[in-house]
């Protein structure tokens, strides 16, 4: 599935596609809303909720990878690095 024809889905078949299809990336707060990072082919789909998983404020998605820059932070590579 292509970026463009993602966006022509509803927001619940994206949402349902995501799930069943996308690769976690990663979670991460920021103010009230929790956000959700996938993979999905060769773009990035964030979901942001108000409250967890119960009410979905916005979905972005792009096929930039500066969209990952938040989410690397989270991940310790001290273990990767030897």
């Amino acid at each position: 599935m292509r970026l463009s024809e993602f966006d022509l889905l509803s927001c619940e078949k994206q949402l349902t596609i995501l799930y069943q299809q996308g690769v976690y990336i990663g979670k991460r707060k920021v103010d009230e809303f929790t956000r959700l990072l996938f993979q999905l082919e060769s773009f990035y789909v964030e979901i942001t909720y108000i409250s967890y998983r119960l009410s979905i404020h916005k979905v972005s998605y792009c096929e930039s990878t500066s969209i990952l820059d938040p989410y690397l932070e989270q991940i310790d590579v001290k273990y990767l690095v030897t």
